[in-house]
């Protein structure tokens, strides 16, 4: 008799459990629930502004070459928006093309690896994380130099900001 009442009690309890948990209102998802990585990528690019640190370019050997970051670039940061729009302050910057410009959209492409500017440039993801971000352009890249006037081409260029 005992055992008979502990088996109804224990049909009784795994009853009322399922039926407790099947009451459960689903939570709405938020976006990008579905991905996370795309989740992180908005967070991380649009928490704060990012100011340029370091600017290198690479050899054809593939060395890296720092150039320092001059007085007037020093001020260089990108502030973006979950929107899709950025802009740079305090000043414009040039495009690959010569083309000047101090704001414009943005796309987070390429499987949320790649940064596309103005639907012209398109950098990598090297580095992004809560305090670092490094772009990363994989192509010729020319280079003139103000001081004397020469034209350098280069194979790569990283760009490294923090906040």
């Amino acid at each position: 008799m005992n055992r008979v009442h502990k088996t109804i009690y224990a049909i009784i309890v795994w009853v009322m459990v399922i039926s407790i948990n099947s009451c459960k209102k689903s939570k709405s998802p938020e976006p990008f629930d579905n991905d996370p990585k795309a989740t992180q990528t908005l967070k991380y690019l649009t928490q704060a502004p990012w100011k340029e640190m370091k600017l290198e370019y690479q050899l054809q050997d593939g060395t890296w070459l720092t150039f320092p970051v001059s007085a007037s670039d020093a001020g260089l940061s990108y502030s973006f928006t979950s929107n899709g729009v950025y802009n740079t302050g305090p000043y414009t910057i040039y495009n690959a093309s010569g083309g000047v410009y101090g704001s414009g959209v943005y796309d987070i492409i390429g499987d949320n690896t790649q940064l596309a500017l103005n639907k012209n440039t398109t950098y990598d993801f090297v580095i992004l994380n809560s305090t670092t971000m490094q772009l990363g352009l994989t192509s010729q890249v020319l280079y003139t130099d103000p001081a004397t006037n020469n034209t350098y081409t280069y194979y790569g260029m990283r760009e490294t900001f923090s906040h």
